[in-house]
């Protein structure tokens, strides 16, 4: 028996070879991995909204708005006992880690991706980690991949393939946005392979579209746009510029976070610690709880007012209470996700950087419009922000480009898309030439 098993996935290949093909198999199984990695996708939404639904009914009503200050704590804790019970200590977060399995180990993922990224995050997320789902979703989709490329004894090469198909598939999921899934792949992880085998790719990253939107139905935000003035394109360039500053920024004070804490030897002392001092940031600036989309959305609807509902406390400067709280939540948003990750959570860094551009370019609009300079549309600003810090943070102006586009219906504004984030990429590589992740390890995996 045991002799059979470890020859089946030899005549697995075999039969793939013989009566499918190279390349129809290649198809066949991204459909596989795109459905596989959209159902993880689900999971890891639903995970997520029930137990960001019970910590909101703990922190939000009553007299209980005190522990927020430990909540956080509580998932980013079971983040670490999950990763040292189960895992080793090691847990693998992060895109970089994901680059090293494919530069350094010929796309072998562990395993335990498929369910510890899904896991760790519902956890530290929805207990209030102040991160996004992009990455654990793109890791566990690449760990599906290159897990089934395994199995069905895949040459390294096509185990590459299948590992960005299925990192698509998991953005392409947890945005709704197909295209943008296939252009992150090629950016992050297929930057030097040949276009013509970008279709499975294209293949995986609409199959879990597909799926993730008949469960979980729609984008994540909704912009309703037909057009953008072109008189307005120099307040565009103006917004590249601060994107790029406050991209810098961004990927400083994160690696500065993370030095401060690393210092920490236990890592249940700089858990508690990471943890408690998120908690204190939640606890005076709400809108950092979790993700942070529905303070974006408020902006989409024109209801800004609304970021400061259940703050402690109120600022008293008139008309720029407002800009003064967007502009503080994006500069503090950084720091709520730094300790997140740095702390011992799970998460990316793709989330923080929308929430991040949404309250840059709201408080650049309104701040115009305030000063009286001119009138610009605030709600097209706060898109077009959120393409210009993702582009700046993650060094992915593509990517950035599409994924605001799709997540928001934006496509009336590719032209200032384009143009904010191409400038804010080059602007932010030139003031530091690394991304938030750090220099991209070399693809040797082709060669």
């Amino acid at each position: 028996m045991l002799e059979i098993l470890q020859r089946s996935p030899a005549r697995v290949r075999y039969w793939r070879r013989r009566y499918v093909g190279e390349r129809t198999s290649l198809v066949i199984i991204s459909v596989f991995i795109g459905l596989l990695t959209s159902l993880c996708a689900v999971a890891l939404k639903k995970g997520l909204h029930l137990t960001t639904g019970f910590a909101n009914k703990m922190l939000f009503t009553g007299d209980q708005a005190l522990l927020v200050l430990l909540i956080p704590a509580v998932g980013i804790l079971a983040s670490v006992w999950i990763t040292r019970t189960f895992l080793g200590g090691d847990l693998g977060r992060g895109l970089p880690n994901l680059m090293k399995d494919v530069t350094l180990h010929n796309g072998m993922v562990p395993r335990h991706k498929v369910w510890s990224q899904v896991v760790t995050s519902i956890v530290t997320m929805g207990m209030g980690g102040s991160a996004g789902l992009e990455a654990p979703l793109a890791i566990t989709g690449a760990a599906v991949g290159s897990n089934t490329a395994r199995w069905f004894r895949f040459n390294a090469q096509e185990r590459l393939l299948l590992l960005a198909s299925g990192a698509a598939a998991g953005v392409a999921a947890v945005f709704n946005a197909p295209i943008a899934g296939t252009v992150f792949a090629l950016e992050i992880l297929l930057v030097n392979n040949a276009m013509t085998l970008v279709v499975p790719v294209l293949i995986a990253s609409a199959s879990a579209t597909l799926v993730s939107s008949l469960i979980n139905f729609g984008q994540p935000f909704v912009l309703i746009t037909d057009s953008w003035s072109a008189a307005a394109l120099p307040y565009y360039v103006v917004l590249a510029f601060l994107g790029a500053a406050v991209s810098v920024y961004t990927i400083r004070t994160y690696h500065w976070i993370g030095a401060q804490l690393g210092r920490i030897g236990n890592v249940w002392t700089k858990a508690l610690c990471g943890a408690l001092l998120l908690g204190a940031l939640i606890f005076f600036f709400p809108a950092l709880f979790g993700e942070g989309y529905d303070s974006v959305l408020l902006l989409l609807n024109r209801e800004a007012h609304g970021l400061a509902y259940l703050a402690p406390v109120q600022m008293g400067f008139g008309v720029w209470n407002i800009v003064l709280l967007a502009l503080g939540l994006a500069l503090l948003k950084v720091v709520a996700a730094s300790l997140t990750i740095n702390a011992g959570g799970n998460g990316g860094m793709f989330g923080p950087s929308l929430f991040i551009g949404a309250m840059l370019g709201f408080t650049f609009a309104h701040t115009v419009n305030l000063s009286g300079i001119a009138q610009l549309n605030e709600v097209n600003f706060t898109v077009v922000g959120m393409a210009a810090v993702l582009s700046g943070t993650i060094h992915v102006p593509l990517t950035a480009i599409f994924l605001i586009a799709e997540i928001t219906g934006g496509y009336a504004l590719f032209v200032p898309l384009m143009v904010v984030s191409s400038l804010s990429f080059l602007s932010s590589k030139y003031l530091h030439h690394d991304s938030i992740y750090g220099a991209a390890p070399v693809n040797t995996a082709s060669r």
